[in-house]
């Protein structure tokens, strides 16, 4: 599964690799903002991208992270997008804007490691 961490606090994105690395993921990409998430999902294709819902926009035309995720699902249409936030009241527009899940940054990671396991069964 090769799955893109768009978060722009580098401990986030380092702690992120270590869990999938643990769960034997091994083909992870990095962005720290919106144009870098961009520019990985058009050169490498990609199965999962865990979201920072307020990663900032960088060189990204597109406005706001909204945008993104409606643009990713044109581009990759099987790709499934994991919104990250530690404000819980970002589940909504995340899912209305066409996010695949929402995981809040403040809870255990048993959430995120149940919708992990979900992609694994679905794509293989």
């Amino acid at each position: 599964m090769r799955t893109l961490l768009a978060d722009d606090d580098g401990e986030i994105r380092a702690a992120l690799r270590l869990f999938l690395e643990e769960l034997g993921e091994g083909d992870i990409l990095e962005a720290g903002d919106l144009g870098q998430a961009l520019a990985a999902l058009e050169r490498a294709g990609l199965d999962v991208i865990l979201l920072d819902w307020e990663l900032p926009r960088g060189d990204y035309l597109g406005g706001s992270t909204a945008e993104f995720v409606m643009e990713s699902k044109q581009r990759a249409p099987g790709c499934r997008i994991i919104a990250m936030s530690g404000r819980p009241e970002s589940r909504g527009e995340s899912l209305r804007a066409g996010c695949d899940a929402f995981v809040n940054k403040n809870d255990p990671p048993d959430g995120l490691l149940a919708l992990l396991g979900a992609g694994r069964e679905l794509s293989g």
